[in-house]
């Protein structure tokens, strides 16, 4: 069984990143802060350990990893 793997890239942790300072710049430092945790959160959420997920049964794939 295959494990589901979560990457957050660059575009996306940027996108984070300008939201929270947006809601900086309108006085709420607290709110950033807790948006910031929240999204980060959310994708270790979703990244879950203990949900595994069977091998994709297409053999090309199956070589690649593929779920």
């Amino acid at each position: 069984m295959g494990r589901r793997k979560i990457i957050v890239k660059q575009n996306a942790a940027d996108s984070i990143a300008t939201i929270a300072w947006f809601i900086e710049s309108k006085g709420m430092i607290d709110t950033a802060n807790k948006f910031t945790d929240d999204a980060y959160d959310f994708f270790i959420k979703i990244a879950d350990p203990s949900k595994s997920y069977s091998i994709c049964r297409d053999p090309e794939r199956m070589i690649l990893g593929y779920e």
